[in-house]
């Protein structure tokens, strides 16, 4: 996660490409899928054009299965929530 902080937003499209979706131009989603039954929806947060929290919100077989959240300068920084 933290490979992305303080990244722009042009510079995420020229890792991911354009964004899956998009909420307010503040918040961009993609989604990645893995061996077919695996399916991350990873949600980056940006603030003066630069990202500043990530959340990763992980499926398996279209169930939700586990939540990652970095807040930048929280404590602390990274909380998982476990769903099954």
């Amino acid at each position: 996660m933290t490979l992305y902080l303080h990244k722009s937003r042009g510079d995420l499209e020229k890792i991911y490409g354009k964004p899956d979706a998009k909420f307010d131009d503040e918040m961009w989603f993609y989604n990645r899928y893995r061996w077919g039954i695996f399916k991350d929806e990873i949600a980056f947060v940006f603030e003066d054009n630069n990202i500043v929290d990530i959340s990763i919100t992980e499926y398996i077989f279209g169930e939700e299965y586990r939540n990652i959240f970095y807040y930048e300068g929280q404590n602390p920084e990274y909380k998982v929530f476990n769903i099954m």
